[in-house]
């Protein structure tokens, strides 16, 4: 139709906005968001006076570019203040972000305009619904339907929006409702489907999603998930005990028993201490691919800085191979996705973003110091600048975010926001809420009643917690000089500031570039002690070692690294330096657990399973030795004879003559004239 019908329109006519309205309409009804915006792009000029033009803008640009929506309804609204489509998009932004008394004031200026609006009446439900008010949520449908019963719009929109809100369940029930009332309707098939695909169930899931597609192979959603059930096939599953594990084959091979040994420690774990276990099964899918990931996730590529979404019994995750240079730790990821199935079960999804997220990411710095969240320089100066959100509409600063450090930040936040209820208030306090949640009770009163305050005094309080962590005892005003200072300038403004962070930090980084080693080593231990958990750039740890690495002091080094180690879970390039340290000093244990740390993080490069196998050999640890070797035939393209073999002579040790038989002639597949695996396999030829 687009190409038959409006692109002709479009190009005969592009005085004409409306023909650019009609195409962004088609697209958008096929989900295909980034075409709907493309095309108004080229939409005519006098189109901008139009409120018609913004709202279709905003519509278009919801899923990808959030703050540029919401410029566009603004933009709408400025036109026509009483648009009653600009009105209902605006209720949508602000029930997504949690504000829902703005949300109802919205909707009664919608009731000015048509007080019979029934997508009005929708949204008058939904907020009954999350205040779970049953008997208003009922009053507020029953009233959406009064002109016309078989409404089939009224029971999807407020699917569409429980979905949003993880209550899954629930959510299924008013688009099944929906779907008796339009069996033929594919938007309402579609979230249905992505609902049961979230829920665990795929097989009716996925039967809904070939009917769409069936119908219409243009349907963007349809489209992709089609396509990511084929390559779903292809990856291999492993189960135990309920929870059911999805990669790569090869990605499985390699770690795929370390996922399911971390998951069983995390469900334990967080289920004990919650007092309430994760969904079970618990299906956990693992991709390789970013945009599989999306696709799997959102219907729709794109969720660029996401590692991880739990919507209770189904997680989904990026392996390393999907994080580009700088893969994050996959076993923090992975324990703070389980931690996320875990209190969703426990509140029965109706936990806000922010207590969500917040406890997860305190969990992860709980379950592992390197784990725990740090605060970066700009997310520092954001809160020290009073830029923290208020804790009673904390939620809004994920929805608010227009980059991703604004995201970080509210990640940040919620995270401190935990931290400050458990110190104020306990740790039962904490689990009480999530109770009181699943209990049905309103937020803004469970959560004063817990932390034994008004939300306006916990708002305060939090203000202060916040910049109290982000100061951690010292100061950080930007330093009044520029910025190629030498080392006696940075060390006179220092002595005259000895508190503050960044002239520390600029003075012990400058005394090293300067190579005056004595003088660093000197004055970085004050620097360290201004706030001990700081790993960013020019940190004291790799400062010093550094400083002893000039000195030929290795051990001294070592311990310098070890302490940035335990700090940092992602920073591979200390754990190598660590590997290569230890294995000079031949401490084999301390060579297995930084060669460890590093498969933590990116388990698909060989280095580091090379440094375990000689780490294990060392330590006799046969079985280890044999794990690793394995690990490295899979993935060494370097000298794959080479590892055949010594895998070989690692079987041929362990009496497992028949397996070090294979390894040996898959070594001589590669060299045919590897002389030492013609000999061991000439002596596994002999009878034992």
């Amino acid at each position: 139709m687009l190409e038959r019908f409006y692109d002709p329109a479009m190009k005969q006519a592009p005085e004409l906005a409306d023909g650019f309205y009609a195409a962004a309409e088609l697209a958008l009804d096929k989900q295909d968001y980034a075409l709907a915006a493309d095309t108004l792009k080229a939409a005519p000029p006098d189109a901008a006076e139009d409120p018609a033009f913004h709202l279709l803008r905003a519509r278009a640009l919801a899923e990808g570019d959030r703050a540029a929506s919401a410029a566009a309804l603004e933009d709408a609204l400025k036109i026509n203040p009483r648009s009653v489509e600009a009105l209902l998009l605006k209720v949508d932004g602000l029930v997504d972000g949690e504000r829902y008394a703005e949300a109802a004031a919205t909707l009664d200026e919608v009731d000015v305009v048509n007080p019979r609006e029934p997508r009005a009446g929708a949204f008058r439900a939904v907020l009954a619904h999350l205040k779970n008010d049953r008997e208003g949520e009922e009053a507020a449908r029953a009233k959406a339907l009064e002109p016309w019963a078989g409404n089939p719009d009224v029971d999807a929109l407020v699917g569409r929006k429980l979905a949003q809100k993880y209550r899954f369940a629930e959510s299924e029930t008013y688009l099944r409702r929906a779907l008796g009332l339009d069996a033929g309707s594919l938007p309402i098939k579609v979230q249905l489907a992505e609902t049961l695909l979230r829920l665990g169930r795929e097989d009716e899931g996925w039967k809904l999603v070939d009917e769409v597609f069936a119908a219409d192979g243009y349907n963007v959603v349809a489209y992709n998930l089609t396509t990511l059930r084929d390559r779903l096939a292809q990856f291999r599953t492993i189960e135990s005990d309920g929870i059911v594990v999805r990669m790569d084959p090869r990605e499985a091979d390699l770690y795929g028993a370390d996922v399911l040994a971390l998951l069983k420690e995390a469900r334990s774990t967080l289920a004990e201490r919650y007092g309430s276990p994760p969904p079970s099964p618990l299906h956990v899918e693992i991709f390789p691919r970013k945009q599989e990931f999306a696709v799997r996730t959102f219907g729709l590529p794109g969720g660029d800085g996401l590692l991880g979404v739990c919507f209770g019994p189904v997680i989904t995750a990026v392996s390393a191979a999907a994080q580009g240079e700088r893969p994050s730790n996959w076993r923090a990821v992975l324990w703070h996705e389980l931690c996320h199935a875990v209190t969703l079960a426990k509140t029965r999804n109706t936990m806000p973003r922010w207590l969500s997220e917040g406890t997860s990411v305190y969990e992860e710095g709980r379950r592992d110091r390197a784990w725990a969240m740090r605060p970066s320089a700009a997310m520092r100066a954001a809160i020290l600048e009073g830029q923290v959100v208020p804790l009673s509409r904390l939620s809004s600063a994920f929805l608010e975010a227009k980059t991703h450090q604004d995201v970080q930040l509210a990640y940040l936040e919620s995270a401190l926001a935990v931290e400050f209820l458990v110190e104020k208030a306990g740790f039962p306090a904490l689990r009480g809420l999530l109770e009181d949640l699943g209990a049905g009770k309103n937020l803004d009163e469970a959560l004063p009643a817990r932390a034994g305050t008004t939300l306006q005094q916990l708002d305060a309080e939090f203000a202060a917690f916040a910049r109290g962590k982000a100061e951690a005892g010292a100061t950080w005003e930007p330093l009044e000089l520029p910025e190629d200072a030498d080392s006696a300038a940075l060390a006179a403004w220092v002595r005259a500031h000895p508190k503050n962070h960044p002239g520390r930090r600029r003075h012990a980084a400058r005394l090293v570039s300067e190579g005056k080693w004595a003088e660093a080593e000197a004055a970085l231990p004050e620097y360290r002690a201004l706030d001990p958990e700081y790993v960013g750039e020019e940190n004291a740890y790799m400062l010093l070692a550094e400083v002893h690495r000039h000195k030929g002091d290795a051990a001294a080094e070592r311990a310098a690294l070890e302490e940035l180690a335990a700090r940092d879970g992602d920073a591979t390039p200390v754990f190598q330096r660590l590997v290569d340290l230890a294995a000079a000093a031949g401490d084999w244990e301390a060579v297995a657990r930084n060669a460890r740390r590093l498969l933590d993080v990116d388990p698909l490069v060989p280095a580091p399973y090379r440094s375990l196998a000689d780490a294990a050999e060392h330590l006799g640890r046969r079985d280890e030795a044999v794990a690793a070797c394995r690990a490295l035939a899979t993935l060494d393209d370097a000298d794959p004879a080479g590892v055949h073999h010594r895998l070989a002579r690692l079987l041929a040790a362990a009496g497992r003559r028949d397996e070090a038989r294979r390894e040996a002639l898959k070594a001589l597949e590669d060299a045919p004239r590897f002389l030492d695996a013609h000999r061991l396999l000439l002596e596994l030829a002999e009878a034992p």
